[in-house]
């Protein structure tokens, strides 16, 4: 392949929303890349704009919260190498959990305990490892910070 054609990946990010017990996941709209699979919020960054701001951002558009990115979490890189995934730890920002889905992007969303994500379907297998593998630490580590 002439390194011509090569071109570099997109950067996205995936925004863990928890609140208390429970983590976030939105079903992504008809219009949507794999409509009807339930992950976290997710996006791509715009030109120059920071990871956290794309998060804040993301939420806001696609669910209407407001989040604080906490920390990252987990890098991956989606089959095809489409993208390079930043997975951020993020809070709600304020009390309000209540959230109005982007009816281009997002269908539905819900609430879920972390002992019933496995139940959750579909998922993209990078998202079930993240919640398997990754997550589990992450949240022992934040339960010690």
């Amino acid at each position: 392949m002439n390194a011509d054609n090569i071109r570099p990946l997109r950067h996205a990010i995936v925004a863990i929303i928890n609140d208390s017990e429970e983590t976030l996941l939105i079903e992504r709209g008809r219009n949507d890349t794999y409509p009807g699979y339930w992950s976290s919020v997710t996006g791509s960054l715009d030109g120059d704009e920071s990871q956290q701001a794309a998060i804040i951002r993301e939420a806001h558009e696609e669910v209407g919260l407001n989040v604080r990115p906490m920390r990252k979490l987990w890098e991956s890189v989606t089959r095809g190498a489409h993208f390079v995934l930043h997975w951020w730890l993020c809070e709600l920002a304020d009390s309000c959990r209540n959230c109005t889905p982007q009816p281009e992007e997002v269908e539905d969303t819900k609430w879920v305990k972390y002992a019933d994500l496995e139940t959750v379907t579909p998922m993209f297998s990078d998202t079930r490892h993240f919640f398997r593998d990754i997550y589990p630490e992450a949240i022992k580590n934040k339960v010690k910070s």
